[in-house]
């Protein structure tokens, strides 16, 4: 029993000692928070939401100021950045596009980072990618883009806006004219608005935030979804796996949709110290449970449904570690 207490004595001490540790780096500090997104879209309002409420569960206290870096190619210049040249003191963590996880796998000779080494904090939500149709196209459904076509706008080749026409365009058969070049969801709604492009991608949670009424009045359409379900919000349109014919594709779009649990996805690159990276994800964790936060999300209309990073990183080497035939057919 006594040498029980002296190592349970021990043990606390060591963990109080940590805390005091943590405290003392981040008290005065500022951390930054850079984001794989133009301001505007939907990863805006989740960051400033979780930048606001976040730094009271972190000891120290530190501020947490936002850096929204673009989201050009599917934020791989973040995820880069991230992995190799920032500092790894725990001074800043990332949010950027959900399919960051898969380009590892798709196109490693532009991904020069692992993200099985990353040190996820959580997700907010899981956000489903789509593809959306403006009012003034002829086409109403990928069934009718197989006859027509139409000119939709996309980011860039490694962006959800680019990937989800481009696989119905290989295995379905559409005829989606893909522009690329634009800076995000509200340079391309302004596309759509202007009459440039006839639809766009990316999360259909972008387009409910800053496009309401149009979605009301029937302006823009979705067509089809790229996730593992379908979205409660638009019940009858299909998935991008339930549009394929042929088994192996089938395989490929499920895989390829299994990035929306990525969401708005928060980490931090590997070798940050251990005490400060569980410190982290723990006020992560307690945010997502704050009153506060939780109001101010549903006054935003922003979904919340947490998943955890440990969950996040099951999900990284299950992507990672994809049969070979799925991978080779989806690159």
């Amino acid at each position: 029993m006594k040498r029980f207490l002296i190592a349970a004595l021990i043990a606390s001490t060591s963990l109080a000692a940590h805390a005091d540790a943590v405290e003392d780096f981040y008290k005065g500090k500022t951390i930054s928070f850079v984001i794989g997104s133009d301001p505007g879209g939907s990863f805006d309002p989740y960051a400033r939401s979780l930048s606001e409420y976040m730094p009271k569960y972190i000891p120290g206290n530190p501020k947490i100021v936002n850096k929204f870096a673009g989201g050009q190619s599917g934020g791989l210049q973040v995820a880069n950045q991230i992995h190799n040249t920032i500092a790894r003191d725990g001074l800043t963590i990332a949010m950027t596009q959900q399919t960051i996880v898969l380009h590892q796998v798709l196109t490693p000779e532009y991904a020069k980072y692992d993200a099985r080494e990353w040190y996820w904090l959580g997700n907010m939500a899981p956000v489903r990618n789509m593809l959306a149709i403006w009012h003034t196209s002829k086409a109403r459904s990928v069934a009718d883009a197989r006859n027509v076509e139409v000119v939709i706008g996309a980011t860039g080749p490694s962006s959800p806006t680019y990937i989800v026409p481009n696989i119905l365009n290989k295995f379905v058969g559409t005829k989606f004219k893909i522009v690329t070049g634009y800076k995000g969801a509200a340079d391309l709604n302004l596309a759509m608005q202007r009459g440039e492009v006839e639809g766009r991608g990316a999360s259909w949670l972008s387009v409910q935030l800053s496009m309401p009424q149009e979605i009301a009045d029937k302006k823009i359409i979705p067509i089809v979804f790229a996730s593992i379900t379908r979205d409660p919000s638009a019940p009858d349109v299909p998935t991008l796996a339930e549009v394929m014919t042929d088994p192996l594709h089938r395989r490929v779009a499920e895989f390829l949709s299994a990035e929306s649990d990525f969401g708005r996805s928060v980490f931090l690159p590997p070798g940050v110290p251990a005490e400060r990276a569980q410190a982290l994800r723990k006020a992560f964790e307690l945010t997502m449970k704050d009153p506060g936060f939780l109001a101010d999300a549903a006054k935003l209309k922003l979904y919340i449904e947490p998943i955890s990073g440990d969950e996040l990183a099951r999900i990284t080497r299950l992507i990672v570690d994809a049969p070979k035939d799925v991978v080779e057919l989806a690159k």
